[in-house]
């Protein structure tokens, strides 16, 4: 008896890490406009490789993810992967040794709040629907600014049902939460809403994760390894590009990680992924994961991905965005935001002026300003301690 209960509690957690894990997976894949070969391999990768870990599970990140690709001047996903897997060996290879990397409040205020902005910014022409293109916020804003507000109010009404559902329903079902994922009902939700309201595919009137179909019967390449562009791989400033994004990863990864979750698995998960196509991960809480979830996660996920494409294809693109964009959010430390208010005229003017930079350039310049302020500011707590001393 004891050992069939444990199996029960092994396959749902198993369930559990696959409808987080996927979740996630399907979000970033169909935002970012990629076939669902990169939701399969991220999210199996993921769960894997998360059994070496105690009691979590390895996720995509939006929270690096997303602004990575603002760094892409060119704008094509054909870099993802050489970003992926060179931010994945810079975390690996400085994980252990940056171990005491500390970042100023101000500095880590500034620089988590221009990730959710930029991850805002980006999403929120497919959250209103508006079409807006741009691959820095700077870019989007003008966009935003020369086509004006013309938002698909239909798909507006699935996006604030997810947005919803993002923020009530942790709080309100916290129970349930840890066994059926905020993200995962955040996107069954709207799917089911839209399934009855716009039956037909064919004429429905917001726009769906459809991109996420036909990976098997598009091209052999496409199946196997993600489709790279001559064009973009022998260009000079493709490479600029792809050194300055893998390096911001990689620097993000290492600041933005609690030291719990920093282990060799994560770094391993996200050069894999890369390898694949796929993106940089997070650790999450998932109590009692072990090999037989893993193996139950994995079936689920080849499941979902060959037999029930057609219906994850029908999933508000309003809806992947706002778990994307909430997501990012909740990575925010408002308490550093707070004490950064607290510690001194430098520290507010440095909070400003990186989140400004973040605005009018890219993560990577930004994260050289954010060293540059973070070094003056532990430069002048330093001084101040030897003046008390003195």
């Amino acid at each position: 008896m004891l050992q069939k209960n444990n199996l029960i509690k092994n396959l749902s957690n198993g369930v559990t890490a696959y409808l987080l894990v996927f979740s996630y997976a399907v979000c970033l894949a169909g935002s970012l406009q990629l076939n669902i070969w990169y939701a399969l391999t991220t999210a199996v990768i993921s769960v894997i490789i998360s059994t070496s870990l105690k009691n979590q599970v390895l996720a995509p990140d939006t929270f690096f993810t997303v602004p990575l690709l603002l760094v892409l001047s060119s704008g094509t996903n054909a870099l993802l992967p050489f970003c992926v897997i060179g931010g994945g060996l810079i975390y690996s290879a400085f994980n252990k040794k940056c171990e005491k990397i500390t970042l100023h409040p101000a500095v880590k205020g500034a620089l988590s709040l221009s990730l959710a902005f930029s991850v805002t910014a980006l999403l929120t022409t497919h959250y209103f629907g508006i079409g807006a293109e741009g691959f820095t916020v700077i870019e989007i804003l003008k966009t935003y600014r020369s086509l004006g507000f013309h938002p698909n109010w239909r798909g507006v009404f699935f996006g604030t049902v997810t947005l919803f559902a993002m923020i009530t329903y942790p709080f309100k079902f916290k129970k349930a939460n840890k066994y059926f994922p905020a993200e995962a009902f955040s996107l069954v939700l709207p799917l089911l809403l839209n399934l009855i309201l716009n039956p037909d595919r064919e004429y429905t009137p917001i726009t769906e994760a459809s991109n996420l179909v036909g990976f098997i019967n598009e091209s052999s390449i496409s199946f196997f390894l993600p489709f790279f562009n001559d064009e973009f791989l022998f260009s000079h400033s493709a490479y600029i590009s792809a050194f300055q994004s893998a390096l911001a990863l990689g620097i993000l990864l290492l600041f933005f990680s609690p030291q719990k979750t920093r282990t060799d698995s994560q770094g391993t998960a996200t050069v894999l992924n890369g390898i694949s196509g796929g993106f940089p991960v997070r650790a999450y809480e998932i109590r009692g994961y072990s090999l037989i979830s893993a193996v139950f996660a994995v079936l689920l996920i080849v499941y979902s991905c060959f037999f029930s494409d057609d219906i994850l294809a029908r999933i508000p693109l309003h809806s992947l965005a706002v778990v994307l964009i909430v997501s990012a959010w909740k990575q925010v430390p408002f308490k550093a935001l707070g004490n950064a208010f607290k510690s001194g005229v430098l520290s507010i003017i440095s909070l400003l002026l990186i989140f400004a930079v973040s605005i009018f350039t890219n993560i990577f310049i930004t994260l050289l300003v954010a060293i540059i302020f973070n070094s003056l500011l532990a430069l002048l707590e330093k001084c101040k301690g030897g003046a008390k001393n003195g």
